[in-house]
């Protein structure tokens, strides 16, 4: 190589495929340049890449990492690699530098930059191969290799490996998602909380929507999140087990808010023709951030295994979560909670839909939720 045009490849100013604008303006050559700036340069700040796309609950109970990675490492700056649709979980936290996009320049920005630790805790085809591309000389959760193996940076992580192959491990797990992540990125400990951003202009808004709908906060509040979202139909409970807890509670002069998005319409819908006294839909078509705001106002929510649930814990509120196809022990209310499953011998099989008349959704009672619900007013 002639050494005139030597090319400094790992300088933060060069683009990869074209002239630096040193080189355009100045014809400066990389030998001689002052404006060398390695990329991979030790910086006082540690850089971290938290790579975790989706789904949007998955991304927010992962937040609980990032109190940790701050206690592991005092000076650094964590950005976090999420899909587009997912990222309003994100907006507002502080402890975030830079919430990173995963859309058609993600390649390239990936090439551009380097970080002392990229995080990858998802087993996506997708987020595996972005966790490969990412130049980083300290992986921590999973990546593949040249023969596509998934390589687990540690037996914690070939452990939720084996859990995430085998539903007849998940149902014997016993720990929570946080104590497993956790363990994988070597925390500290296992117990930081879910961190969720409250908008002043959200809060507004549902102080607005008491004041609207004349509602005292007098009596505690309980709020039913009655909906699973499209892709997980068999995490619902049943449409009369939500009718008759509200109405059960409308009766002892309570207020109940129900709680969800667009996905959750047709059960709310169906709640509030019943037209029962002190039930108050909070709408269907609130941000993600209002949805938060919406949570905050209750003491207590009612829910099964969603986004709502992480959000509740992470508002610190009170909770009663309902189980039947996905685990109960993975999930950490932080001893605000009760969960509530059903005794059928087939509870954890993580299917999305059921033949059976009696599923374990189903089984859960009426008056398990009541008396669960009783213990927090």
């Amino acid at each position: 190589m002639n050494k005139n045009f030597s090319v400094h490849t790992d300088c933060m100013h060069f683009p990869l495929d074209r002239p630096c604008v040193y080189q355009k303006n100045d014809n400066m050559r990389c030998a001689e340049c002052k404006k060398y700036e390695k990329a991979s340069a030790v910086l006082e700040e540690k850089r971290i890449l938290v790579i975790k796309l989706g789904a949007m609950g998955d991304v927010l109970r992962t937040t609980f990492m990032l109190e940790g990675l701050k206690a592991l490492y005092p000076k650094s700056s964590i950005s976090w690699l999420v899909n587009k649709n997912n990222a309003a979980v994100l907006e507002g936290n502080t402890l975030i530098s830079k919430i990173i996009l995963n859309d058609e320049k993600i390649n390239e920005f990936l090439a551009l930059n380097c970080y002392d630790t990229v995080i990858n805790l998802d087993l996506a085809p997708e987020s595996l191969a972005l966790a490969k591309l990412a130049n980083t000389e300290k992986l921590v959760g999973y990546s593949l290799d040249s023969k596509r193996n998934i390589v687990p940076s540690n037996d914690f992580a070939a452990q939720w490996l084996e859990m995430s192959a085998y539903d007849e491990l998940k149902k014997a797990n016993k720990f929570t998602y946080q104590h497993w992540m956790s363990k994988i990125a070597g925390l500290p400990k296992d117990n930081y909380e879910i961190v969720v951003p409250l908008a002043a202009s959200s809060v507004k808004k549902a102080g607005d929507f008491l004041k609207e709908n004349k509602i005292k906060t007098d009596k505690k509040i309980i709020g039913i999140n009655p909906g699973a979202g499209k892709r997980w139909k068999m995490k619902k409970w049943r449409m009369g087990g939500f009718i008759e807890t509200a109405k059960y509670f409308s009766e002892k002069g309570h207020i109940v808010l129900l709680l969800g998005g667009r996905d959750d319409e047709a059960e709310i819908k169906a709640i509030m023709a019943k037209k029962i006294p002190n039930v108050f839909s909070t709408g269907t078509d609130n941000s993600v951030s209002d949805f938060f705001a919406m949570i905050n106002l209750c003491d207590i929510v009612v829910c099964g295994d969603t986004m709502a649930l992480h959000a509740a814990a992470g508002l610190k509120k009170n909770i009663v979560a309902l189980f039947g196809p996905t685990s109960l022990a993975e999930i950490e209310v932080y001893g605000r909670g009760t969960k509530i499953q059903s005794d059928k011998n087939c509870i954890c099989c993580y299917k999305q839909t059921c033949e059976k008349t009696d599923n374990c959704m189903e089984a859960i009672t009426t008056e398990e939720v009541i008396k669960a619900v009783e213990k927090y007013l």
